[in-house]
């Protein structure tokens, strides 16, 4: 039988035919070479090769024959972009491409081609389920449970969708709502469900059954299924489709809340405050009851678990299994285990002494018998009236999954001048530990040649530079002198430079290098001709690092100051929201910007910057930086590694050894900062940095007005005392001089009461030392403080000094200085304080005035 119709196909229609079949029976190669065949033939209509370019695409993305991941994504996008070259209107190509970008961590790039892919097409389930995907792993789940929900309107047989819904209302332990979820997966889908996805709803099903009060109690963090159902489709993600806000964490289970088993710091904070119950502030009082309550539950739960293990029925299932079952999903967020109330649970229970009057607080004082006060009385802590010093963090738990150690760092786009001076940006980087903002210097025209060597050579070629001389290293190694031995002790020289003298290093060392690449290149193009012995690796040479360039003479770097005028506030060196700005005095590299010259394997050793203020860095070029960050959670461990490797955690220079972070269940972000790149770092973040070209780099810090950056700077001013290391903000001025230039509102009442809280222990600590003085016959004369005057520190323990400073001249021959002392120090000189001037740049009245006009006001009034 023959078909007399005229035949119409292309032979480019037929090739592409061919390979499809070939595709579909696994034979990948052959189906690649017909398709090349139609992308080459000169005939081909552009519409056939967007499809077969498409085709091609989608093939490299999932044939794992094509060779090693990374490459086959970036053939994969190269097909893709061609096809859409052809054909730009076409949303299963825009679909493909943000599959692409996800799978290589592309978060921005893959949202937006999913974007494109809904503009230009129909609604598709395909690309809602990849949206909600994208979101999931980004740990937005409510945009994740958006996106699924438009997938299941869309069309309710789409199993993947129903299956990753249920995933991640399980990893919310909203176990019942998963359920519903697999069951309708099951059910309904097109696609047949994986024995693991069966097995999984059967085990959910037989535990809600026997035990459903277990499941009932925890926290609803989602809508319920029946809600999300019903509710329309955001209109953001239909129409805006704003982007995934974080590339923060990849679990998606908020911290425990349902654990009660006290971990084994708890249980040692809970015996330290039994044994000092009876000076415990009311924060402690509350801290104690809540634990001593959690401790009984504990016991009483083990007493059960113990009757179920001897009456179980067939119907139930231990609590044991329920938890195994709640911690079994996903790897939980690395918070630390706390072994405090939340912090505003501790402020709530202080609310009474906080909103006391000055004079209410310095009436406390009335029973003291001055002249018989024990040395705990004349002592300043700006945590708790009971001097219980604080201890760092131990390691959070559960630990993570050795696959979650290695978590992508935040990392946005800048695309114009309103994102980043917005709300949202701000928000943002205040939830990172850390994060890269890139064309941020583009959209605000920032002009980073004034801070090039040229530039700088030009300004002020004669500027002192503080010079180190380091062991030029791959910033993976910390070797030991003799090469051997990889440790934790970072060894440096420090020498003094000028920024010319630096400067033609810089230049020298580039063109040594070129002149090096040259010869390398000589001996590989000789060593193939030769088959004689190679030469002996070198030894590790020393190299020079220009650091801490004090940028702050507004007579000098006047243009370069000004320049740094245009960033966000957030992230301004002078800012009215930076708490660094309210001191009336220069702090250099806090409040003030310093520069950093370098040279491929300069490097800054470990650190968190002082009193856990937040830092900015930019990256002025030509070459790119290596960073690596440690969230705050886990200084603790590192405080410890650093114990274990012999150097101290402040006083030392360290470089930590990736495989021992990797070891004790560290997560590190590590990434490269390009020129023109701003990394921002979180209240706390533990990092090292090290130069992987020629380079300069301009630093500062910033303290944000959040309860979050004061709790943590006061913790370390208090804990940097034990450790016999000067906190170089003041944080007792710093405190006074906020309570005098800022206005708290209702929103900050969290800030405020801290600052309260500081307010009441130095006045009620001036009034007690002031009294006690009197006491033992001394009388301390009244200076005031001279403005813009600096903050005075303890010549001998480098304690800050505020308000009442002991005076005594130096002893040296010719010395007519006069330098300051605290109390204590000042008794080990003279007990009696006989030849000690005394003096008081306050009066009580002053800080009682301030302290009562320190309050929290209506801003609607305002």
């Amino acid at each position: 039988m023959t078909d007399p119709s005229p035949f119409t196909e292309t032979k480019e229609m037929i090739n592409f035919h061919i390979g499809h079949i070939y595709e579909l029976q696994g034979r990948y190669e052959t189906a690649k070479k017909y398709y090349e065949q139609v992308i080459q033939s000169p005939t081909c209509d552009n519409q056939l090769r967007a499809d077969v370019l498409r085709q091609m695409g989608w093939m490299f993305h999932t044939v794992e024959d094509f060779g090693e991941r990374s490459m086959r994504e970036g053939q994969a996008i190269k097909c893709l972009t061609k096809s859409l070259e052809h054909d730009p209107n076409n949303g299963q190509t825009w679909y493909f491409m943000g599959r692409c970008y996800a799978a290589m961590m592309r978060v921005h790039d893959a949202f937006a081609a999913y974007r494109s892919s809904i503009d230009k097409s129909e609604a598709n389930a395909d690309t809602w389920c990849s949206i909600g995907t994208l979101y999931q792993q980004q740990n937005q789940p409510m945009d994740a449970l958006q996106a699924y929900v438009c997938a299941v309107q869309l069309d309710k047989t789409h199993s993947p969708a129903w299956f990753d819904l249920g995933m991640l209302y399980e990893g919310l332990k909203q176990f019942p709502d998963a359920l519903h979820c697999y069951q309708n997966g099951i059910k309904h889908g097109k696609t047949a469900a994986t024995p693991s996805i069966i097995q999984r709803a059967e085990l959910l099903e037989n535990s809600i059954k026997g035990s459903f009060a277990a499941f009932d109690s925890v926290p609803k963090t989602l809508p319920h299924l029946e809600e999300a159902l019903a509710l329309p489709i955001a209109a953001e993600l239909t129409a805006g489709h704003r982007p995934p806000q974080t590339v923060k964490k990849t679990s998606l289970l908020p911290e425990p809340s349902d654990n009660i088993a006290l971990s084994n710091q708890q249980m040692q904070v809970l015996n330290m405050l039994k044994q000092h119950e009876s000076q415990l502030d009311p924060a402690q009082q509350v801290l104690l009851a809540t634990l001593q309550a959690q401790f009984m539950v504990q016991q009483q739960e083990q007493q059960l678990q113990n009757n179920t293990k001897t009456s179980a029925s067939n119907n139930t299932v231990s609590p044991a299994t329920i938890q195994a079952l709640k911690d079994k999903p996903f790897p939980l967020l690395p918070f630390a285990s706390s072994t405090r109330l939340p912090l505003s649970e501790r402020l709530e229970a202080m609310d009474e002494l906080i909103r006391k009057s000055a004079s209410e607080v310095l009436a406390e004082c009335s029973s003291l018998e001055y002249g018989k006060l024990s040395s705990d009385h004349l002592k300043l802590n700006l945590l708790n009236e009971t001097g219980l010093p604080p201890t760092p963090p131990a390691a959070p738990m559960p630990h993570l999954p050795k696959s979650a150690l290695h978590p992508l760092a935040p990392s946005v786009f800048v695309e114009n001048k309103k994102e980043a001076l917005s709300k949202d940006m701000e928000d943002y980087l205040l939830r990172q530990p850390c994060a890269i903002l890139k064309n941020l210097s583009n959209v605000l025209r920032l002009d980073l040649s004034l801070f090039s060597t040229k530039t700088l050579v030009e300004t002020a070629p004669d500027h002192q530079i503080e010079v180190r001389t380091q062991k030029k290293q791959r910033s993976e190694d910390n070797f030991d002198s003799s090469n051997s031995e990889r440790i934790w002790k970072c060894e440096s020289v420090r020498n003094w430079s000028t920024v010319s003298k630096y400067g033609m290093y810089q230049a020298q060392e580039f063109q040594k290098a070129l002149q090096e690449d040259s010869e390398n290149k000589s001996i590989s193009d000789s060593d193939s001709n030769n088959s004689g012995p190679s030469k002996k690796a070198k030894k590790s040479s020393m190299i020079r690092f220009g650091t801490n360039v004090d940028l702050s003479d507004t007579n000098i770097w006047r243009i370069q100051l000004a320049e740094l005028d245009k960033l966000p506030p957030l992230v301004k060196v002078k800012a009215a929201k930076n708490m660094l700005s309210h001191l009336d005095h220069t702090i250099l590299g806090m409040n003030s910007v310093q520069l950093y010259m370098k040279i491929p394997g300069c490097r800054t050793p470990g650190h968190q910057e002082n009193l856990n203020f937040c830092s900015v860095n930019i990256n002025i070029g030509p070459g790119d930086c290596e960073w690596f960050c440690v969230a705050h959670e886990y200084w603790g461990v590192i405080q410890q590694l650093c114990e274990k490797n012999d150097v101290h955690f402040l006083h030392g220079s360290w470089w930590p050894n990736l495989n021992d972070l990797r070891n004790a269940n560290v997560p590190v972000y590590r990434f490269v900062q390009k020129p023109g790149d701003l990394v921002w770092v979180n209240s706390g973040t533990v990092h090292w940095v090290q130069a992987l070209g020629w380079c300069n780099n301009i630093a500062w810090n910033v303290g944000p007005f959040t309860a979050e950056q004061y709790y943590l700077g006061t913790e370390r001013y208090e804990w940097n005392k034990l450790q016999n290391f000067k906190s170089i903000v003041p944080m007792v001025h710093l405190t006074w001089a906020v309570a005098v230039n800022v206005l708290f509102e209702k929103k900050d009442e969290q800030m405020w009461k801290l600052v309260r809280l500081t307010l009441r222990r130095s006045m009620r600590y001036c009034q007690v030392l002031l009294e006690h003085l009197k006491a033992m016959g001394k009388t301390a004369k009244y200076q005031a403080r001279d403005k813009n005057e600096n903050a005075h520190y303890c010549k001998d323990c480098d304690l800050e000094v505020f308000n009442i400073l002991f005076i005594i001249k130096e002893k040296e021959k010719d010395s007519s200085e006069y330098v300051v002392r605290c109390y204590d120090c000042a008794r080990k000189i003279d007990k009696d304080l006989k030849t000690i001037l005394i003096l008081h740049q306050y009066r009580v009245k002053e800080l009682m005035e301030i302290y009562d006009r320190c309050v929290l006001i209506d801003s609607s009034s305002s």
